[in-house]
Formats: C-alpha cells, structure tokens, sequence
C-alpha cells in the first residue's frame, strides 16, 4: 500500500510539473533521423538523434516531444542512457489525425537558458490516410481526404510532415483548426523558432521486386537498384531505394518526399515523377513548364534549383505546394492551364525570401503575367480577381477578430498585416495585388531592377523591399507600404463623386477637358485607374486617392464623356457595385 502511495503521490507530482510545462521552451537546432519505411504493413520507424537548445528565460528539466498520433514512442536517452518519460495523447490539428502522440521526458539534470542537450529517440507506427481534424469539424470525408492524402502504402507513399504528419519530433502548444488561423498561426511560429536549425534525414524503402523511384524537396532523386537481401538464408534479390535528406533551415521549407513506382522526364526546366501510364500527360506538363520560361526570363534570375513535378496518383487529390516541388495529379487540361499551375514552382526555383508576402505575392503575380502573356491584361485581372470574394471575406474576418481581441484582452488588437499574418488568402491574394499595383505605379523596369536587387540574407528590415523601389527614385511609397504591407487596414472602396466636361477653346480637333473626381471611403489608398469612355474610344488616367479622402484628374478626350469607371480590378476593393458613373448626355443647344 505504501508503495502504491507513493506511486501516486510521485504521478501527481509529476502532472503538477508537467501542467506547467513550457512546450516552446527547447528549439531543436539538429535532427539527425535514420527512417526505414515497410509500405505493405504501411509502417514507418525512426531512431535518431536531436540536439535541443533552452531558448527560454528558465531552467528546464522537462522536455516535451510530439509527432503524429499514429506513431509510438518507443524510447528516450541522454547521454546514452535511457531517461523517464511518459507518453500520452495531445490533442492538436497540426497533425491529420487531430491528435499527436506525446512524450515528456525527465532530464537527469535541469538546462540553464541557452544551455544545449541531446536526446537519442525511437519511435514508429503507421500513417494511413486520414482526415480526423476536417471531418471532426463536419467535412464530407471524402473531400477532406483530398486534402489530407499523406499515407504508406504499396502503391503509393507520401509524407508531407508537421502540419499534416508529423513525422519528425516537434513541440508546440495545442491548437485547433475551429480556431481562425491558429493552426497555420503555430506552425509559422514553430518555423520561425527553427530557421537555422540543420535537418539530416536517411531514408530506406525496401521495394520488393518493384523499382521504386524516391523524390522529394531537400534531396537529390532516387531510384532503385538491385541489392541482396537481408536475409542470408534467401537467394533472392530485392529492390531498395535509399536517400539522404538536407536542410541548413526550415523557414520556407519542410522535409516531404513521395515514393511509388515512377517513370522519370528529366528537362532543363523541370523535373518529373509519373506512373507509367501517365507519359502523355507528363510530356503536357514539361511542354507547359517551358512555355512559362519567357516570363521567368523577363523576371527572374536563372534558377539556383531544378523544379519538380511528382504526381499523386489519386486523380481527386489537392494540388500541394512546397519550395520548388509541386505534389499534384497528372490531369488532362489546356497548355495555359497547366502553366499557371506549375509557375510558384518554377518562381520557387529562382527566388526565395524569408518574408511570407514576398515569396507568395511575387508567385501568385508572375501567374498573373503568365496569363497576360497569353490573353491580355483584362483575361490578368480576373485571375488576380478570383481571389477577392475571399480576401474580402478575410479581411473583414480578421477585422471582427481584431476587434474582439482587442475588446477581450484591453490592449491593442491582434496584427493581420502581410507582415505577420499566416493567412493564405492574404499572403497569396493580397500579396499578389500589391506587386500588381506596384507595377502599375512604377513600371515593369522598376520592379525587375529591384527583384534583381533583392537578397534574402539583407532583408533584416520590413522596409527593405520598399528602399529598393525607391531606390534611384524621387517617389515616397510610404503611405502604400504602410497602407498594404506594414499594417492591415482593409481594402478601399471608390466611387466616382463629380464628372465635369467641358470643349477645349479654339482646338480644331474638338478635344474636351474631363475633371473626374472620386472618393475613396476604405481604409486603405492607392493609386487607380479611371476610365472615362466616350464614343470615340477610351482614356484612361490614374488618381492616387488616399483612404478616406477625395483626389481629382484630369485628361483631354476626343469627344464628350459618356460613361466613366473607376478600377478596372488592378485594385482589390471591397464593394465594385458603385464604380460606374454614366454622364448625363448634355442638352441639345
């Protein structure tokens, strides 16, 4: 009884110290992992080594280690020697499941702040597809596994890592996807804490009889080759496919790689893994990626990194993104299609920054030039247009959200800019209005002389891309960076307010003088495009309207004014129902 008491009494304890636990005390600054991969029992087993750092103001003595719930932990050791730990289930949607499984272990001895640790671990399960997170919150599972299709199996294997399996060991707070962005809110911060931290991964798959091709970001390809079995006793000979996996940070990019039975097509701009019977296709994909090329020329450096393609082989799947490597199915569709799918890729592949809003605004706008090249400006614009029912819809969420933080907590409202926010449809949507809009401004030499400009390991200020714009030039472009990019103050809204014609005096080309003015009523400025139609054509100036104020142009036209529109879309703007104004037809004389 007395040792069943003090069992008890050392549990409770325990959970008093573990209730206090400070999850993002240790960043893991090396992973070294040894993964073997069985894809018939869809069994994954990981030993390896981390080397943690006490980044917290306090000593530590507990250490907090997660990955995905359906893997185990088998065993924790420092300094070769196995220490106490207890497992148990967290819950947390950085993983498919919604759940991760968690070990806290008791280290001999408390670190210092600053102090460095290394713990030997051992861990494994399987990954099947699942969708708990999505369908917990009443997604039909069968979309919500098109989004989460990560899974071992013999046909076909794919790992994308924290934020969707958590494969290697990770430590963050709970969070829930029902909470606004606090999913994608925690991984960036977790990424953040670890942008210099150094990633080395083997990985093996033993194939059978099959030679399996293993490709992924952060590693060179790999596919099989004979070697003798295991098994001394058994003349046969079995397929294994083997690769390291490097990265000096993991900011942008993430260790994910994909293995199945894949042909390869290896062309100067882009890299690719498909099923054999998808060969066609494949050919369809390069000859896109390469139309892309006279944009990416136009734009963008040569490419430090080679593209890849790797096909899912469910044709439902959702595309996937990361760095320069594409996960997507192979599907039948139109050249222009195509390219606009694969540039990020390709931008990827020549560009990087360490800021969210770059690297996702620049992608999604050479996108749009892709298009332009293509079909126009007008066909641009409603590219760039399918993102603003969203990005209005985010904006005005993370506005009610702002407001309520700010209203609960006294103090000042949570910061949504594109500096800080994790939002998707921000950094993508509204990331590519504002190189769009900076365009306009400045002209298309302006903004290439900067891109060529830029290098990520200078960017150390948020006002780095602006001095570079600015560079060489008289004009301020404080009030829009400080508008779009430096704080998130919404979106404008214009409206035409006054249109005032009236005949040039003795001009034998009967020109007329239209002073148009319009008022602006959103939060944010910029510089829009006035269109003012007449029967003879159209004319267009450009009015800088700063948030909640009123700016007038003027311009000579060939004939009276019969309509004029402000915005023709290059702005994102949160009511276009009031952007027309007709002009009264003037009187007969």
């Amino acid at each position: 009884m007395n040792r069943l008491l003090v069992a008890a009494l050392s549990c409770f304890a325990f959970m008093g110290t573990a209730g206090a636990l400070d999850r993002e005390a240790f960043t893991v600054t090396r992973y070294r992992l040894d993964v073997k991969i069985d894809r018939p029992s869809h069994v994954m087993a990981i030993t390896g080594r981390l080397t943690l750092r006490n980044d917290s103001k306090s000593p530590q003595k507990n250490v907090a280690l997660q990955v995905s719930s359906s893997l185990s932990w088998n065993g924790i050791a420092y300094n070769g020697s196995a220490i106490e730990w207890i497992g148990d289930d967290y819950m947390s949607d950085i993983d498919h499941t919604g759940h991760l499984s968690e070990a806290i272990a008791t280290l001999p001895k408390e670190a210092a702040p600053g102090a460095t640790i290394e713990l030997d671990v051992q861990y494994g399960g399987t990954v099947t597809p699942d969708a708990s997170r999505l369908t917990r919150m009443g997604a039909p599972e069968e979309m919500a596994l098109r989004n989460d299709w990560d899974q071992i199996s013999e046909r076909f294997t794919a790992i994308r890592g924290l934020g969707f399996v958590v494969w290697y060991p990770v430590s963050i707070p709970a969070v829930s996807m029902s909470v606004g962005n606090a999913v994608f809110e925690a991984i960036d911060a977790w990424k953040q804490r670890h942008s210099h931290s150094e990633f080395d991964a083997h990985l093996s798959v033993i194939a059978g009889d099959v030679k399996l091709c293993l490709a992924g970001n952060a590693m060179k390809s790999a596919c099989g080759e004979l070697s003798e079995t295991a098994d001394p006793r058994s003349t046969d000979r079995i397929t294994q496919v083997s690769n390291p996996v490097h990265l000096n940070g993991m900011m942008q990019t993430v260790p994910i790689f994909a293995v199945a039975d894949y042909s390869k097509l290896d062309r100067p701009g882009v890299l690719l893994f498909y099923t054999p019977d998808k060969a066609s296709l494949a050919r369809d994909y390069a000859a896109a990626a390469e139309s892309n090329d006279a944009v990416l020329n136009e734009w963008l450096p040569a490419a430090s990194l080679q593209p890849a393609v790797i096909e899912l082989t469910d044709p439902n799947a959702n595309p996937y993104q990361s760095g320069a490597v594409l996960f997507t199915p192979l599907r039948e569709a139109q050249e222009p299609t195509l390219a606009v799918l694969l540039m990020p890729a390709q931008v990827a592949a020549r560009f990087s920054s360490p800021r969210r809003w770059v690297d996702s605004g620049l992608q999604r706008f050479l996108q749009a030039l892709s298009v332009e090249h293509r079909s126009g400006r007008k066909a641009a614009l409603q590219f760039l247009g399918d993102y603003l029912p969203a990005l209005i819809e985010a904006e005005a969420e993370a506005d009610t959200r702002s407001s309520a933080d700010s209203k609960a907590s006294g103090s000042q409202a949570a910061d949504n800019s594109l500096l800080n926010t994790s939002d998707e449809i921000l950094l993508r949507g509204k990331g590519g209005f504002v190189f769009w809009m900076l365009r306009d401004m400045l002209g298309d030499a302006s903004l290439q002389k900067a891109i060529a400009a830029y290098r990520p390991g200078a960017d150390a200020s948020p006002a780095y891309w602006q001095s570079l714009l600015e560079e060489g030039h008289k004009r301020d472009l404080e009030w829009f960076f400080d508008d779009w990019v430096y704080r998130d103050r919404g979106l404008p809204e214009f409206r035409i307010e006054t249109v005032y014609s009236r005949p040039l005096l003795d001009d034998p080309n009967q020109l007329s003088l239209v002073t148009v003015t319009v008022e602006n009523t959103g939060g944010a400025g910029a510089e829009v495009p006035v269109l003012i139609q007449t029967s003879s054509g159209e004319r267009t100036l450009r009015v800088l309207v700063k948030a909640h104020e009123k700016a007038s142009g003027r311009s000579q036209v060939p004939a009276v004014p019969t309509r004029v529109v402000v915005n023709d879309g290059s702005v994102p703007e949160s009511n276009l129902n009031n952007n027309t104004y007709e002009v009264p037809a003037s009187p007969a004389p």
